[in-house]
């Protein structure tokens, strides 16, 4: 391999003469003999990335070979062919996605009717993310609820009991946990709260929290040791709050 060869190769690639397999096999063949003639930063960026996308090594790789080719002062026209594969493949792949959230959609609101006609912008926002691990629990009984009530010694509010009665509990490994059984009491600076779960607003593990004898939703951002006010009531914070979290995630 010497600079004659490599400049030949770089043409033919910056030009569109390469397809992403003949360049990923001329690679693989001479890449230690180009980690020898290139320097470090030229060889990072010509090597072709390992990509999920056919075209975007290629691609890549053409840009840093033009980069190459100007600064050797070696006369080329670029040729779009690479971006334009690219940009095709991107906008295939961008629509696949949306059939796949469509089709995840439609099967969490055939699972959960219910869920998703109390609670419609939530319920969207949650099939986009719901991944295999998630789990959205059957809804709990009244009789359930009114026993959890029991052992905490603390009324819940009318629109969580509404939630509860939809499912028994959420959990979203993006940072959202609601479950009826896993509701406990705390105590942060001298006052009671009854403690809903988790929403990672701030940081991960900060804490959904409930007064007595409120609707309001209030969380603990533990990285500050500060409880703040999040919503006015279990609606707000499922429509809202959570809705705008999960499609930001």
């Amino acid at each position: 391999m010497n600079k004659e060869i490599l400049t030949a190769k770089l043409l033919d690639l910056v030009e569109g003469r390469e397809t992403p397999e003949s360049w990923r096999n001329w690679w693989d063949e001479h890449e230690s003999e180009l980690e020898t003639l290139l320097g470090r930063g030229e060889f990072l960026k010509l090597k072709p990335c390992r990509h999920g996308f056919q075209w975007v090594p290629v691609f890549g790789s053409q840009k840093e070979a033009i980069a190459i080719l100007e600064k050797s002062e070696t006369a080329f026209e670029a040729s779009n062919l690479y971006q334009e594969r690219y940009l095709a493949e991107l906008d295939a792949f961008c629509e696949e996605q949306r059939k796949v959230q469509r089709e995840k959609q439609k099967k969490f609101k055939a699972g959960h009717p219910e869920l998703f006609s109390r609670y419609p912008k939530f319920s969207k926002a949650l099939a986009k993310v719901l991944d295999p691990s998630d789990e959205i629990k059957p809804a709990a009984t009244e009789e359930q609820i009114a026993n959890q009530e029991s052992v905490l010694a603390f009324t819940l509010p009318a629109q969580l009991q509404e939630f509860f009665l939809l499912t028994a509990g959420i959990h979203i490994s993006t940072g959202v946990i609601m479950d009826l059984s896993g509701l406990f009491d705390l105590t942060i600076h001298g006052e009671r709260y009854c403690v809903l779960g988790e929403f990672w607003k701030e940081a991960d593990g900060d804490q959904l929290l409930l007064r007595p004898g409120e609707e309001t939703v209030w969380y603990y951002a533990h990285e500050q040791d500060k409880v703040k006010r999040l919503c006015n009531d279990m609606t707000e914070l499922l429509e809202k709050k959570l809705a705008r979290y999960l499609n930001e995630h």
